[in-house]
């Protein structure tokens, strides 16, 4: 009997976590049922899943005078069979450049069976940026298909400039370039690729060398190419590699 009754209670446990398992089934099949509602999500290169992205223009050559940033709007609710239209708007309480150094979009199309619509953004450069740095804020406004959806996610910032500042790592890089300054570095930057952030940890000493033969070339050029004015720092010293 003692042994049967085991059976039993080990058989009522194999019926429980059958039935939690329907249960975890029916679960799965929850929807979201509210107000259709609108989320905005940055570029995950410059937002890394946060609220505000921050971009500078330095790493570019003066020929750059804007960028452009893809933003996806994610709907909260069921896809539809029809076009749907996301409003936008810029938070001026939030913001801080004029209106002649960015462009956002008034609306933003979600396509029928679409989860999503995409808007650019795109922030110009000045020459004021090389002083600070400037902000704008979009949010999500309310339209005839859809509204804000959670405040930590219905809006972006967008924070930009042109400021130059001495890299944390300079220490490791002046065996290279030498001693820092701002009209060199910019040099620098201007005479890489893109982007190019300079660092001994993921260059090799051969890849830092040859950049400061680049750097040297790019300078006996410049110097030749504008005699007696040959290029100098912020304090008026020559700038050398």
């Amino acid at each position: 009997m003692k042994k049967s009754k085991q059976i039993l209670i080990a058989a009522g446990w194999l019926c429980c976590g059958a039935a939690a398992l329907t249960a975890c089934s029916t679960d799965e099949d929850f929807y979201y049922q509210d107000t259709p509602r609108v989320r905005l999500v940055g570029p995950s290169m410059w937002t890394a899943g946060s609220d505000s992205l921050t971009y500078s223009f330095v790493a570019y050559s003066a020929e750059t005078t804007n960028v452009q940033l893809d933003v996806d709007a994610y709907i909260m609710g069921s896809t539809a069979s029809v076009d749907r239209t996301v409003a936008l708007a810029v938070d001026p309480a939030l913001t801080t450049a004029s209106a002649d150094l960015y462009n956002v979009p008034q609306t933003v199309t979600v396509p029928a069976g679409q989860n999503h619509g995409t808007f650019t953004v795109t922030l110009n450069r000045s020459a004021a940026l090389k002083n600070q740095s400037t902000r704008m804020r979009v949010v999500v406004a309310e339209s005839a298909d859809f509204k804000p959806g959670v405040n930590e996610q219905n809006h972006l910032t967008f924070i930009w400039t042109d400021k130059l500042s001495r890299p944390n790592n300079w220490a490791e890089l002046e065996e290279f370039f030498g001693p820092y300054s701002d009209a060199k570095y910019r040099f620098m930057l201007e005479n890489a690729e893109p982007g190019t952030a300079f660092s001994a940890s993921t260059m090799t000493w051969a890849q830092l060398q040859s950049f400061k033969i680049k750097f040297q070339n790019a300078l006996n050029a410049y110097n030749a190419a504008h005699p007696g004015s040959p290029l100098t720092d912020e304090n008026g010293v020559l700038v050398t590699f």
